[in-house]
């Protein structure tokens, strides 16, 4: 017998924690994802033994040893100021503060396999009031790799935006919210030190383009009908005394706005966005020199130039290096 979406939401339904399930009752799951019902229901979900909102002590327990084996040192926020975080939100003492989430994957023997670490960018702007998921961690283990996990997880950011874009108390504006999209950075596929490190950025612009993420970019006109493409990302130094960091923002669309023109959106949202996304950095705790930092940089680079999406294909060096 055939497999229906149903049959997928059922199952997926099964493997949400209560916490999850209470939060995402409302919301239409498989609008928001990419991939069709019956394709994750033969990839990701007989993978899956659990999927939650991951605490602070789940996080130090079972999430932390694969999320530092993940990343580096210099990309890595520290673990403890993770931990903190999350014992604050449980303990309601994050109000006022965006939303902060950590969704965790767990395999058949209970084992954490995958995780998505966001903040829910909350704000007004022209035609409404959004919720944007500022997507700044997500990994696999790799031997978990290829089962479309990195995908149900993009799918579950979103819906959890959604969910507690509309919730009363943790929403700035609740009610009627649109999420148009999950901002995120990443390397330009020329980015690194030698031909390894570019291939790997490569492959992982090739995986992006095809989620229909765009880079957003700010486009500058000189004189002669010439223009100068810059990158509008500038990320504060983890740790006082670190410099600025410039990479490239990115914009995947939900797939909720199929069907609809979502590069206008994009663009429209640049600068609100991005306001709301410093004020995420002085939520979770970041330097303020480095924030105050970062945004004069970012604002200088505002100057004549207007926001813009463009493949992240043609992102090249003298568009993000040097540029200051």
């Amino acid at each position: 017998m055939a497999k229906t979406p149903s049959d997928a939401l059922e199952k997926l339904t099964a493997k949400l924690d209560n916490r999850l399930k209470g939060l995402l009752a409302p919301i239409d799951i498989l609008q928001l994802s990419r991939l069709p019902p019956s394709r994750l229901l033969h990839t990701a979900l007989p993978n899956l033994s659990l999927i939650e909102l991951v605490s602070a002590t789940a996080f130090a327990k079972d999430y932390n040893a694969l999320y530092t084996s993940m990343f580096h040192g210099l990309e890595r926020e520290r673990p403890d100021l993770i931990i903190s975080r999350l014992q604050q939100g449980s303990a309601g003492q994050r109000t006022g503060l965006f939303p902060y989430r950590i969704i965790g994957l767990r395999g058949p023997s209970g084992e954490a396999i995958g995780a998505a670490q966001f903040s829910i960018l909350q704000f007004a702007s022209e035609g409404g009031n959004y919720a944007v998921p500022y997507l700044q961690y997500i990994y696999i283990r790799p031997s978990n790799r290829r089962q479309d996990l990195s995908e149900l997880l993009h799918t579950l950011v979103l819906a959890v935006s959604t969910a507690e874009g509309t919730h009363p108390i943790t929403s700035a504006h609740p009610g009627d919210i649109k999420v148009p999209f999950t901002l995120f950075e990443t390397e330009p596929p020329c980015h690194g030190a030698d031909d390894s490190a570019r291939a790997i950025a490569a492959e992982r612009t090739r995986i992006h383009s095809r989620s229909g993420s765009l880079a957003l970019m700010l486009r500058r006109k000189l004189h002669g009908g010439q223009e100068r493409y810059l990158s509008a990302h500038v990320q504060p130094g983890l740790e006082v005394g670190d410099p600025p960091l410039t990479l490239v923002w990115v914009v995947r669309p939900s797939p909720a706005l199929a069907g609809v023109e979502a590069r206008p959106q994009m663009e429209k949202l640049g600068a609100a966005v991005l306001k709301a996304c410093y004020r995420s950095f002085r939520d979770e705790g970041f330097p303020e020199e480095n924030i105050a930092l970062a945004e004069r940089v970012a604002g200088s680079r505002r100057v004549g130039a207007e926001f813009c999406t463009m493949p992240l294909g043609e992102v090249d060096r003298g568009m993000y290096v040097g540029i200051d």
